[in-house]
C-alpha cells in the first residue's frame, strides 16, 4: 500500500501479542476459510513457541446454517483444533433467515453468538481474520457510494460490540496471498466458501471484477492512494478527538432528554468538520437512530443554522429549536410507539431508553401525553422547551397508574454506538456518554499505536 511492504504473518502476530496491556484469553472466530485458519494457527504457533506466557486461545465456529454442508465445515474445524490441542466450541444460527440483507443479518447474528461465547468463557477479546484485501474491498465499496467521508477509513482495527467485548483484527495489514502462502508452507489446507463466488454480493463483485481489471483494479490503486486506511483512520481519530472536545466544552444535556448549545457555538458548527460531525452524532443519539442524518437532511440543517432565524426545524426525528438562549435539540413528539415490558425483563423504548422491569407485574412504557405527566429539572431553559421535551420522555405505567421508581430503572441508549463502536469513534462516544451520564465504554485491551491518553480513555471516569 503506497509502496509500503506488508509485514509477514509471523511478525504481525508477534507485534499484536506484544501490544496487549496484559496477557489475555483470546476467542478466535474460525470459519474454516484460509484467512481464519491462518490467523488461528499463527497465533497457536506463536504461543507454543513460549514467548508469550499467560495467553490462551479458544476457537469458535459459527454455523450460519445457510448452506447444506455448513455443519460438516464446523466439524472439520473442530477436528483440526483437536489435533492441534486448541480448545474449540461451535454455535449455530438457528431460526428463520431474512430474504433480504442476509449478509448484514448473518454478521449481526455472528457477533451476537461470538459475544455470548466470549462472556461465557471470560475471553478478553474476539479476534477475526480480516485481511488487507478485505480492507481495500471495503474502501472501494464505500468510495463507490461517496468520494469522501468517515467511511473511507475502512475497517477499524478494533470494534466494541454490544458495549462489552472488543473485536480485534490483527491481520488488516497482511495480504490474503501472504496468509495462504503461510498455510501452504506448513502444509495446512482450508475450506473454500462457495459464496465467495456469488456475484449477488457486492463484495464478491468488487473482488472478481478486480481480477478482470475492472472496478477492483481501481480499488487497488485509487483506494490505496486516495483512501490509505492507516492515514484515514488517523484522521478520523483526530476528528473524533476534536469533536469530543467541542461537545464537552459547549454542550449541556439535561435529563438525558435534550441538549443545549449556546448561540456562540453555532459558528464553530458551521465552520468546522469535526464540530459538525460531533453534532450529527449527538443528533443521532437524541433521535434514537443508529445512523447520522442523510446528506439532504444535513444540508437542510446547515441552511437553517446559517439563516440565524429564531425558529424550529425537524430532521432525523430531532427538533432544532433556535432561541435567544441558544440552540435546543430534542426528540420530536411523533411516531413514538409504546412497549410492554414483562416482569423482571428488559426492553428498549424508542431506541433511546433501556427499561428494566424490576417488578413482578407487567409494565407499559409510552411517551408522556402532556407536560404535566413529566417534570424536568432544567434551570435557565425556556418553559416552552421544557414542555415540548416532556412530551417525548418515557412514562412508565403499571396498569393505569404511574409505576413507582422502585419498580423499574431507565438508562439512556446511545443508538449509534450500542451495537458497533469502531475504535476511531471511541473519543467522541466517550464524550457523549459523559454528557448523558452513562458509564464509559471499556477501553481496548491493546495499545493502538497512539498515546493511550488520546485513544478514547481520557474522559473523567474512563476505564
Amino acid at each position: 500500500m503506497n509502496g509500503r511492504k506488508s509485514p509477514g504473518i509471523d511478525e504481525t502476530i508477534a507485534q499484536f501479542l506484544k501490544s496487549f496491556h496484559k496477557p489475555a484469553r483470546l476467542l478466535v472466530a474460525v470459519s474454516g476459510g484460509g484467512d481464519s485458519i491462518g490467523l488461528l494457527l499463527a497465533l497457536d504457533d506463536a504461543l507454543k513457541a513460549g514467548r508469550f506466557g499467560g495467553f490462551s486461545l479458544l476457537a469458535c465456529t459459527i454455523d450460519h446454517a445457510l448452506r447444506a454442508n455448513s455443519a460438516d465445515e464446523a466439524r472439520w474445524v473442530a477436528a483440526l483444533c483437536a489435533r492441534r490441542g486448541i480448545s474449540q466450541v461451535s454455535r449455530r444460527w438457528d431460526g428463520p433467515k431474512p430474504a433480504a440483507g442476509i449478509q448484514a443479518a448473518a454478521r449481526d447474528a455472528r457477533h451476537a453468538l461470538l459475544s455470548e461465547v466470549a462472556r461465557d468463557n471470560n475471553a478478553d477479546a474476539i479476534l477475526t481474520a480480516h485481511s488487507r484485501d478485505d480492507q481495500l474491498e471495503t474502501i472501494a465499496m464505500r468510495k463507490a457510494r461517496r468520494s469522501e467521508g468517515a467511511g473511507l477509513a475502512g475497517i477499524a482495527s478494533a470494534t466494541l460490540v454490544f458495549g462489552s467485548t472488543w473485536v480485534l483484527r490483527p491481520l488488516l495489514d497482511v495480504p490474503r496471498a501472504d496468509i495462504r502462502a503461510y498455510l501452504q508452507a506448513i502444509g495446512q489446507d482450508w475450506i473454500e466458501d462457495p459464496s465467495n463466488l456469488n456475484r449477488t454480493f457486492e463484495r464478491v463483485r468488487v473482488r472478481l471484477d478486480g481480477m478482470d481489471g475492472g472496478a477492483g483494479a481501481a480499488m487497488s490503486t485509487d483506494a490505496a492512494e486516495a483512501g490509505d486506511p492507516a492515514r484515514a483512520s488517523e484522521l478520523r481519530m483526530q476528528t473524533s478527538h476534536q469533536g469530543a472536545a467541542f461537545l464537552s466544552g459547549q454542550v449541556r444535556v439535561f435529563d438525558a432528554a435534550f441538549a443545549r448549545l449556546p448561540a456562540s457555538a453555532v459558528p464553530a458548527l458551521l465552520g468546522g468538520k469535526p464540530e459538525w460531525r460531533a453534532l450529527l452524532a449527538l443528533v443521532a443519539v437524541l433521535g434514537g437512530r443508529e445512523h447520522q442524518l442523510e446528506t439532504d437532511a444535513s444540508e437542510r440543517l446547515r441552511v437553517f443554522l446559517e439563516s440565524a432565524r429564531l425558529s424550529r426545524m425537524t430532521a432525523g426525528r430531532v427538533v432544532f429549536d433556535r432561541r435567544r438562549e441558544g440552540l435546543f435539540l430534542y426528540r420530536e413528539h411523533r411516531d413514538i410507539a409504546p412497549v410492554t415490558v414483562a416482569p423482571h425483563d428488559r426492553s428498549i423504548w424508542d431506541s433511546r431508553w433501556r427499561v428494566h422491569n424490576r417488578s413482578s407485574g407487567e409494565l407499559i412504557v409510552r411517551a408522556a401525553a402532556d407536560a404535566h405527566e413529566h417534570s424536568i429539572a432544567a434551570d435557565d431553559v425556556p418553559s416552552g422547551v421544557v414542555r415540548r421535551v416532556a412530551r417525548s420522555r418515557p412514562l412508565v405505567l403499571a396498569g393505569d397508574e404511574r409505576a413507582g421508581p422502585d419498580r423499574f430503572s431507565l438508562e439512556p441508549v446511545l443508538s449509534p454506538y450500542d451495537r458497533y463502536l469502531p475504535v476511531f469513534d471511541l473519543p467522541l462516544a466517550q464524550a457523549i456518554a459523559a454528557l448523558f451520564a452513562v458509564p464509559p465504554y471499556p477501553a481496548p485491551p491493546i495499545r493502538l499505536g497512539c498515546d493511550d491518553s488520546r485513544c478514547g480513555e481520557n474522559r473523567p471516569g474512563g476505564a
